[in-house]
């Protein structure tokens, strides 16, 4: 009897302890570095510039056992602290925070919006990319920047694009193709069609091919450095290389490559081999 009630018993204790624990069981600060990173997190928003950089790498740099306190700072009152705690999360890139960060993808505050798509977007979500392909036409050249890497880092493409473009008309058609990319992915027409109209691009929607961004985030090369079979290095001076360096110039006229003498070698002649215990008088070669 008791050894049929003792495997119900440990039975009920499992059961309860897979029911009751935490959905995210995150690495648990002591009590000393859990006070530091909470006061920190509080601290956002009344740091600027240089301070609150340092401020908010240091808590990236705490990894896991910080998550818990910045999803509470993606609720804090203050704008500054939700948008910067979900600045944190992506540096730390624990997609496990996704679900909570898409809870503030709708903050009220357009900031606080933005910081949640990009990291979204960084951590590998990218059903927010339209809210960073919209950035695109910031006026502030620093969002253009940061919306753009993003969208770079998670899709390996760029389209041309650049967001210190002098030209409107280049940024916007660039801005295009990323709106094409995003309608051909989630089949969303209007998204690009409705750009196009707007800002009065009439070739159909295609101003460009679309083209993969390569290592260093550089676009295409041109084509004349395709066309080069030999990279030149860069002090400009051609390879030391034999292959196709005697060839003559192929702009060269026929007649020139004629006039050049050609001088014949004679054959060398080939003596017979002597035969063993022959002298020089039997070869008839003088014993030369």
């Amino acid at each position: 009897m008791r050894q049929a009630i003792i495997p119900l018993i440990l039975a009920a204790l499992t059961g309860c302890t897979t029911t009751t624990a935490p959905e995210e069981s995150w690495a648990k600060a002591n009590s000393v570095m859990a006070a530091e990173i909470s006061q920190r997190v509080q601290d956002i928003q009344f740091q600027h510039r240089g301070e609150l950089v340092d401020n908010l790498m240091w808590l990236a740099q705490q990894g896991e056992q910080a998550i818990p306190f910045l999803i509470e700072g993606l609720h804090h009152d203050a704008p500054k602290v939700r948008s910067n705690c979900a600045w944190v999360l992506g540096q730390i890139k624990d997609r496990r925070v996704i679900p909570e960060l898409q809870k503030v993808a709708n903050d009220p505050n357009p900031i606080v919006r933005l910081e949640a798509a990009r990291t979204l977007v960084t951590l590998g979500d990218l059903r927010y990319a339209p809210a960073l392909i919209e950035a695109l036409d910031s006026d502030k050249a620093e969002v253009r920047y940061n919306c753009h890497q993003a969208l770079k880092d998670a899709t390996g493409r760029d389209f041309g694009y650049d967001h210190l473009a002098e030209s409107a008309e280049e940024r916007q058609r660039a801005v295009l193709r990323w709106r094409e990319w995003w309608g051909e992915l989630y089949q969303d027409r209007w998204f690009a069609q409705s750009y196009a109209q707007a800002h009065g691009i009439t070739d159909g929607g295609k101003a460009a091919p679309q083209v993969p961004a390569v290592p260093m985030g550089e676009t295409a090369p041109q084509p004349q450095q395709q066309a080069q079979p030999i990279p030149m290095p860069i002090d400009g001076q051609t390879p030391e290389s034999g292959a196709g360096q005697n060839q003559p110039s192929p702009q060269q006229p026929p007649q020139q490559q004629q006039q050049q003498p050609v001088t014949p070698v004679e054959p060398m002649p080939v003596r017979p081999m002597p035969q063993p215990g022959t002298s020089g008088s039997e070869r008839g070669d003088g014993g030369r």
